[in-house]
């Protein structure tokens, strides 16, 4: 039937509307590439710059150690987001943005760092509602910014009260109350100290958006181009957006690990001694199994200064101001109590960091409408690398070693053309796909010989199984390039051979595949077949770069084989064109066929 309706289609000189039409009456599952709306590509570009200077400064704070970092760094975001809105007014700019910066400079390779996302996405929310409530005017932008800076102060509170449980408010109330008696300002009162400092932080946010609002209206009435930036080069990275390399991941290990620190957090807060010791202490040793990262935050000198001082100050002022007794033991306690909390809350978050990067939560979000943030994410990541060059670039004048804004507006407007550009270039793929050993590649051979009979250039390669005594072995890589054979990999040890699953990959097959992906010739092919990309290749490993740099090229349309569970997930695994999914249990080869000369260029 595919045949006849194949050689109808030819016969009727059908365009590809009609092979649209066929397809969607066969069910083959098309994944459609929509544009990114303007809106989304401004907000890459804004959140981009304002993770950049998150970045520089925020580490040469933390090199400095310098106290209230986190309030100044929110100054410098309300300043920033309040100048864009002069120049961008299109409602929603800062909550994206700020979405975009929060994850930008949380993500790392291991792990989702919650804390300053929370932060940062909290800031932008704030000043996008207030100046929805109240105009996109002086005053609207003044309020906006007041409680977004008001903002960093509760966020940290509320971090500590999550870190420590609710013993910290005692030995915060022991600590004041030891201050002023030391300073003899008990006239001083806790209420008045909160309002002392929530004015000050009112009066910074309130600063900075004023700040802001004119240097925005300045560079619209008058902008200084006297210094041309260079235009930023875009540098893609995948890695910062999908899984960590070697690390399993799993939904019942996330569902896991949240019930785990829910459970121990309850033994701790009802005192049950024993049953949280073995159960909290077990829930800890499997972290530090499973997750290589989960003791990363715990290598910081500064968070055991935070637990030595939080136990110095239990154990000496938690009874001391109003009995006199200098020293507790039940503060003691309490302290040790906290730090153990302390732990199990960092360690814990630190799992439930790494199992958010799983690829199924991505295919997940992708699917309930969260595609746009994930491909202006990926165009603001392609820019960091080249903006942080630019913005910490000293220039040749000393006294102008600092960034000027006009080079910072003018870099927006050439990354926004950029990205534009960027994101409509995008390759088209067929994906094959079935089970293990459902025969997959043989199907694609089959695919590959029509095309190659009826004259079509291809470039890539195929994954052809060995067996042994009738049992599948291992897979030689065949090039589609004749001549061009490499032992791919193997069920037996080899030693300093890369495993995966029962394979042992051979690191030359692995190279000579890179070689031919990376040798594609984009004027002379017209498909590229890649065979296969499976899960080496969503840990970042095996083809995974190299494909990486054919969908930022101007390439052909790619055929890649994929195994059925992965199939969606790989799809979105890098910013591609429309992709069209075809089951070798249910679709034919002449469907595949059809497909492809649609989409091959002439």
């Amino acid at each position: 039937m595919g045949t006849f309706l194949y050689i109808w289609r030819r016969r009727a000189g059908c365009e590809k509307g009609c092979c649209q039409l066929f397809l969607s009456r066969n069910k083959v599952k098309v994944i459609t590439h929509k544009p990114l709306h303007e809106l989304w590509l401004k907000s890459a570009v804004v959140g981009s710059l304002w993770a950049s200077v998150e970045i520089i400064l925020g580490s040469f704070f933390h090199n400095l150690n310098l106290p209230l970092s986190g309030t100044i760094l929110s100054f410098i975001g309300v300043y920033l987001m309040v100048s864009f809105s002069q120049i961008w007014k299109e409602n929603g700019l800062i909550w994206r943005a700020g979405l975009i910066c929060a994850l930008m400079k949380s993500l790392s390779p291991s792990a989702i760092i919650l804390g300053p996302m929370i932060g940062i996405f909290t800031e932008a929310v704030l000043l996008e509602l207030f100046i929805f409530l109240f105009g996109k005017n002086l005053f609207g932008y003044m309020i906006g910014g007041a409680f977004a800076v008001f903002s960093t102060i509760i966020h940290k509170l509320v971090s500590l009260l999550i870190t420590y449980g609710f013993d910290l408010i005692n030995i915060l109330s022991a600590l004041y109350h030891f201050c002023v008696k030391q300073l003899h300002v008990e006239t001083l009162s806790p209420s008045r100290l909160i309002l002392i400092i929530s004015c000050i932080y009112l009066a910074a946010g309130t600063v900075a958006a004023v700040l802001g609002y004119r240097t925005g209206k300045k560079y619209l009435k008058d902008p200084d181009l006297s210094e041309k930036p260079e235009a930023v080069k875009l540098k893609w990275n995948t890695q910062m957006l999908t899984s960590v390399t070697k690390q399993d991941f799993s939904l019942y290990f996330l569902a896991l690990n949240i019930s785990a620190i829910s459970l121990c957090l309850v033994l701790i807060n009802y005192e049950f001694v024993l049953p949280s010791l073995i159960i909290t202490f077990t829930y800890i040793a499997f972290c530090i199994y499973r997750y290589k990262s989960a003791l990363r935050r715990l290598k910081n000198i500064s968070v055991w200064i935070q637990f030595f001082l939080i136990t110095l100050i239990a154990a000496f002022l938690w009874s001391g101001i109003s009995e006199h007794d200098f020293y507790s033991t039940t503060g003691l306690i309490i302290g040790l109590k906290m730090n153990f909390r302390a732990v199990l809350i960092i360690i814990g978050f630190s799992a439930i960091s790494v199992e958010l990067k799983n690829p199924v939560i991505k295919s997940l979000l992708y699917r309930k409408g969260f595609a746009s943030l994930y491909q202006s994410l990926g165009l603001a990541f392609s820019a960091l690398p080249g903006i942080i060059s630019s913005i910490s670039k000293p220039g040749k004048d000393l006294r102008k070693w600092y960034f000027p804004l006009s080079c910072l507006f003018e870099n927006a407007r050439m990354l926004y053309l950029q990205f534009e550009k960027e994101h409509r270039n995008r390759p088209e793929v067929v994906i094959v796909t079935g089970d293990i050993q459902q025969g997959k590649t043989t199907f694609t051979g089959k695919v590959t010989d029509i095309l190659k009979a009826k004259g079509k250039r291809l470039d890539g390669f195929l994954a052809a199984g060995i067996h042994e005594d009738g049992k599948r072995t291992g897979f030689d890589l065949v090039s589609l390039r004749p001549g061009i054979r490499f032992e791919l990999c193997r069920n037996q040890v080899h030693e300093n051979w890369l495993k995966q699953g029962v394979y042992y990959f051979n690191p030359q097959g692995i190279e000579e595949g890179k070689k031919i992906l990376v040798s594609v010739d984009q004027d002379s092919s017209q498909l590229v077949v890649i065979d296969e990309v499976g899960p080496m290749e969503l840990n970042n490993q095996g083809w995974a770069n190299s494909i990486e740099q054919l969908c930022r090229s101007a390439v052909p349309p790619q055929l890649w084989v994929v195994r059925k569970n992965l199939a969606e997930i790989v799809s979105r695994k890098w910013n591609v064109g429309n992709v069209y999914i075809f089951d070798i249990t249910k679709d034919s080869v002449e469907e595949v066929v059809m497909k492809l000369e649609e989409l091959m260029p002439e």
